[in-house]
This record gives structure tokens, sequence and C-alpha cells, in this order.
């Protein structure tokens, strides 16, 4: 296996005439350019820096381009070179086909703004496309591993290009797995969260397919699941919860609903292979003569291209546990529910609770328990918008806060129209009141009618514990 040798690559010199930046990534960013010694051909420049912690993911994309980019559904590569930069790290380019539709992602954005989606037909199109460029990648024992709507690209014809293979790695066989934690937080599968820094090896060529199962509810509901969700919350809402659906199942056929359903099984080793997958009917139903549907695509690109850009929120991976945007230091993930430890110490909970504690975040989960720590140095009063975020929420959609609880027990009493009864204990000075007064503000939010009556219970309630 060779990769690339630094010293040898070429520098781009003025042969490169970088446009506008056209794609924004966890790690680079992507220009348009004119290639001048091509006879002015349009090009897209990938640009990232040379560093130590990045040098396995551009090495390891370089090679995929070199070695296995001869695909339809892939990008053409034209080459890489090394430019210098004075007092700062190398800059890596890899020069790339120029896919002018652009992210597939932007598309379903622009539609949504009219209150358009594409159709059945065109997003089981494009998602077979992306699933060719897949098994291609599988067939030679490489996983993706950042499967989603902004790495799927358009061509001014309407072809489907996937692209963007930085965290791409070999799996050395077909049933070969990884065990490195990261990835796009909403894209990964169950086993992908499961990581430990011995990487074992945990998952395999399947992750993909999870993706793109996610990718195929992006396409319909114009977003991924969990879209406005912390990634902390969006790995628990993943490991431990259902598998995620379309958001009106009813308004989409039997054969995509299951589709997702197959792609989103929880468990990797009943969750098909990428070639199994090409077998479904989501896809085989498709006309043979498909050549109506790019052109489709083309019309809507057209149609489209001189309308605002939409907003693309920031893109956020997941590198070994870590969060990392553009231009960003990686920050540490912890977890909000000490039960929901792979290894349960006490040493590893004392050290979760401390980083926690440093993070600012006083409050944590041991399962149905709420740890508060440091609770006298909380706000008296929180804005209304607060209380909105815990207003009839599920637990995992919020970081852990006694807003949370008193949410979940007006809930409970709502549903089972019985009381609830929330204990506080703890020693002396530890909180206990300043919990109690921040429930009670809570509660009241939550059941507020009137609120001149509202106010009236609230401090008939709190004068005796202020007292």
């Amino acid at each position: 296996m060779s990769y690339m040798r630094l010293d040898s690559l070429p520098d781009p010199g003025n042969r490169f005439e970088l446009g506008d930046v056209i794609g924004n990534g966890v790690c680079a960013k992507v220009y348009r350019a004119i290639d001048t010694q091509a006879s002015g051909k349009n090009v897209a420049i990938k640009v990232q820096n040379y560093k130590k912690e990045l040098r396995i993911h551009i090495e390891e994309e370089y090679r995929v381009l070199r070695d296995y980019a001869n695909h339809p559904n892939l990008p053409r590569f034209y080459g890489v070179y090394k430019k210098k930069i004075l007092g700062e790290s190398d800059q890596i380019w890899f020069v790339l086909e120029l896919c002018e539709g652009g992210p597939v992602n932007e598309l379903v954005r622009r539609l949504d703004t009219v209150g358009r989606r594409l159709t059945e037909e065109q997003i089981a199109y494009i998602l077979r496309e992306v699933a060719k460029a897949l098994n291609h990648l599988h067939s030679k024992h490489i996983i993706h591993r950042d499967v989603r709507g902004s790495n799927v690209l358009l061509t001014h014809e309407g072809e489907v290009k996937l692209c963007d293979f930085g965290l791409a790695r070999d799996i050395k066989t077909t049933l070969g797995k990884r065990g490195t934690n990261i990835g796009s937080p909403n894209w990964m599968a169950p086993e992908m969260f499961s990581g430990t820094r011995t990487d074992d090896e945990i998952y395999g060529s399947r992750c993909d397919v999870w993706a793109l199962g996610i990718t195929a509810i992006e396409l319909g509901d114009g977003h991924p699941p969990f879209k406005d969700m912390h990634p902390t919350r969006v790995m628990f809402q993943i490991v431990r919860n259902p598998p995620p659906t379309l958001y009106r199942p009813a308004n989409w056929s039997q054969n995509y609903n299951d589709f997702i359903c197959e792609c989103l099984e929880k468990n990797p080793e009943h969750r098909p292979f990428m070639i199994e997958v090409m077998e479904h009917p989501f896809f085989t139903e498709l006309p043979e003569n498909d050549y109506h549907l790019s052109q489709e695509l083309k019309v809507l690109l057209e149609n489209f291209e001189s309308t605002d850009s939409v907003e693309i929120p920031q893109e956020i991976s997941i590198f070994n546990k870590c969060l990392k945007k553009y231009g960003s230091k990686p920050v540490k993930m912890y977890v909000e529910d000490l039960s929901a430890m792979e290894r349960i110490t006490e040493e590893s909970i004392l050290n979760e609770i401390n980083c926690r504690l440093i993070d600012g975040q006083s409050y944590t989960f041991v399962g149905d328990v709420l740890l508060s720590l440091n609770s006298n140095d909380l706000p008296a009063e929180f804005p209304e918008s607060f209380h909105s975020k815990y207003k009839f929420k599920p637990r995992s959609d919020n970081a852990p806060h006694i807003f949370s609880v008193a949410d979940k027990a007006y809930q409970d009493m709502l549903h089972h129209e019985d009381p609830q009864h929330i204990i506080l204990a703890g020693e002396s000075f530890s909180g206990k009141t300043t919990n109690c007064k921040l429930a009670l503000k809570h509660l009241t939010f939550l059941g507020e009618g009137n609120r001149d009556v509202t106010e009236k219970v609230l401090n008939l309630v709190l004068e005796p514990i202020n007292d």
C-alpha cells in the first residue's frame, strides 16, 4: 500500500486561479477554480492544511482518489499538489471534477423554500447512484464513513457523484471491521459510537448502509433526524432509541419506508450489505431507462440556479469522541447519563463528573436520578426561552437540568392522572432549596394559564421555602 510522498508533490504555482468557496467541511475548504494549463477548464480544488493529526485522513483520501475514482458515480481526480505557506502548515490541494450542481442537500433546501420536495422516484434514483458508488468502494474493501446529503454532488447534467473520502478506510476484507469513533453524528450507525481507544474492530461496511438510510430520510424530509440536537444527545438517541423514520411515513410509499427500515436495522449483523441493498424494490422498480430522471434533476438545478443561496449549518464531525468544526480545536464529548458509560468505575465516574463541571455542566443524570453539583451557583431566574426548551420534551432532547425532571413529572401527571413526587436529597447547603425553587418555577411555567394567578400561587409556595 503506497501513500503519497509529500516531498515529491509539485507546487501548484500559478496554474490554478482560485474562485469562490463552494464547500466548507470540518477539515477543508473546496474552491471553484480555473486550470490555466488545461484550456481554462473549471475544476474543484479541495484545500486542507497538512497537520499531523490529519495526515492519515489526507493520505487515505489520496489513495482512494488515485486508485478507485474510476467510477461514474465518483468525481474524477486530476492530481494533488503541495502549496507552501510561509509560517504555517503546508497546504495539500486535491484537484477534482467540478460538480456544478452542488450538494444534493442544498437542492433539497432550495426546494423547501418554495414548499416543494424531490419526487420519490428522484430520491430513489439519487440513492441508487450513491449505492453504486458505495458498492464499488466496498468491493475494494473501502468504507466511506461519511455518507450524507452534503457529500452527494450533482453535475450540471444531473449525474450523481459521491465525494469526500477523508474518513474512508481500508477494512482489508469484505467482512473486515474498524473501531475508530469517527463520522458525522446524525448519520453514524449505533455500533460506531461504541469504539474504544484500543481500536477494537467493531464495525464494518454496513455502517455505510445505515448512513444511506439516514440520507434517505434527509432527502425526503429536507433534513436529517435530530437536526437541531446536540451531538451528545444525538448519540444517546441513536444508541438507546428505535431507529428514526420519515416524519410522515404515510405520505410516502411502502417501498420507500421499507427501504429505510432495512437500512436502519440497529443490529449490524442483521443489516444488509450494500450489494443486497441494491436488490431492494425501491431501486429495482426504477425504470430501466432512467435518463429522464437525470434530466429532471438538471431542470431543477437550472430553475433554482439564480435563487439566493440557502444557509447550510456548519458541519460537525466526531473524531475519537471529540467534536470538530472547521477552524477550531476538537472539543471533548462527555456523557450526560453516567449509567451509559462504557466503563463504570469510581475513577471513571469521578473523572467524568469533574470534566463536566469544568465544562460548566452542573447537572448529570445517573439513570432516572439527576445529580446536581454547585447548584447554589446557578442563576435564580432563567429566561422564558430556556423554559420553553424543556416544555413537553423527551429527556434526551436537552442537556440534563432540573427543568427536565419537572417536565417529566408534569407530563406523567397529565398522562397517568396521578400525583407525581420529586424527591430532593442532599447535605446542608448542597442546593436542595435552589433546585426546589427552580422546579416550582418551571412547573408553574408548564401549567401557566392566568399569569396573575400563577404568580400568586408561586409566591405562596416559595414564601415558606425562602423563610
